[in-house]
């Protein structure tokens, strides 16, 4: 046994005791009968957390490893998933990605429990999609809470017609970005776009990441970037916002700019920055939209599948200002 595995084990005396104490009834109560399928190997807990949930008015499955998971789900998907990291053969991280990172699957809630509770064990289990991450021990009411929480989201996704959607958050390391890349890879796969097409938004999405982590979180690795992507039948969106301060993206005298795409590199030089300043030229090339926050924090990169819509007397509806990349 690792010592991950034995730190894991460890906690799991501690998680029957406090589940058995429980008599958790929170307000307001889950939907009758939603589906949730639980994925733990340790069968006092598993059968626990079962219970947990019949009582709560959910309908409890559960299997003991991460291949089973995957076999269970594509024979029906449940309404939400509760994982288990330590698992034998199929890690819970391994089961969450392949999860999330196909669109047949991806809108599935995936809470994740671990007693593993290092902030790396955290950041790994965001970038994998995982839509919550609770660490052992935990209160049943705060499980049932961030479950209930995590169903509701995806309602509301169904409801805007979201048909992939994930969030991440990375540090801001650019090791990062080859994780990232794989994620658009799997997902702008499943895009009615043209391969070429989606090539090119996929290098769009990872020139803002990249300016996420050098420009606004200075390469600090304690700092996150968020990463939001969304699929719906009109657009594509890819939103990027990291911790920075945020700054003016219609004045960015060290920037390429439409006016003169050159004027920058006399004052990169001046400023001691390496060359390059067409991140969000690249950018606005490939998509249709290139939308800041107030800030200058979070960008927005928005590609429609259909038609843009317009202002109401027939022309597109008019781009908000956006200023040349870092």
């Amino acid at each position: 046994m690792t010592p991950v595995d034995a730190r894991e084990r460890g906690a799991r005396e501690d998680d029957v005791t406090q589940l058995g104490r429980s008599s958790a009834t929170p307000a307001g109560g889950p939907l009758p009968q939603k589906r949730i399928l639980v994925v733990e190997d340790d069968p006092d807990l598993c059968s626990l957390l079962c219970d947990l949930l019949n009582t709560q008015g959910y309908r409890a499955e559960a299997v003991q490893d991460g291949a089973a998971a995957i076999r269970r789900v594509a024979d029906a998907c449940p309404d939400a998933v509760v994982l288990d990291v330590m698992l034998p053969e199929m890690d819970g991280f391994q089961v969450c990605q392949a999860l999330k990172f196909h669109r047949e699957t991806n809108l599935i809630p995936i809470l994740m429990l671990t007693a593993l509770d290092s902030a790396e064990a955290r950041q790994r289990g965001l970038r994998v999609g995982a839509d919550r991450y609770l660490t052992k021990p935990f209160e049943p009411d705060e499980l049932l809470r961030q479950l209930r929480g995590t169903i509701e989201h995806r309602r509301s996704l169904e409801t805007g017609k979201v048909r992939t959607h994930v969030r991440l958050q990375m540090q801001s390391d650019a090791q990062l970005r080859e994780q990232l890349n794989d994620l658009l890879s799997e997902l702008f796969r499943h895009t009615p776009l043209p391969e070429e097409e989606a090539a090119r938004i996929r290098c769009a999405a990872l020139e803002m990441v990249g300016n996420a982590i050098e420009w606004g979180n200075r390469k600090q690795k304690d700092l996150t970037v968020s990463i939001s992507y969304e699929l719906t039948d009109d657009a594509l969106r890819f939103v990027v916002a990291d911790e920075g301060p945020g700054f003016d993206p219609s004045h960015v005298p060290h920037a390429a700019n439409d006016d003169d795409p050159t004027a920058h590199m006399a004052i990169r030089e001046q400023l001691g920055l390496r060359d390059g300043g067409f991140g969000i030229m690249i950018a606005k090339g490939m998509v249709d939209r290139v939308e800041y926050n107030d800030a200058g924090n979070q960008v927005t990169l928005i590609k429609y599948l259909r038609p843009a819509p317009s202002t109401g007397n027939g022309d597109p509806a008019e781009e908000k200002p956006t200023g040349a990349g870092a």
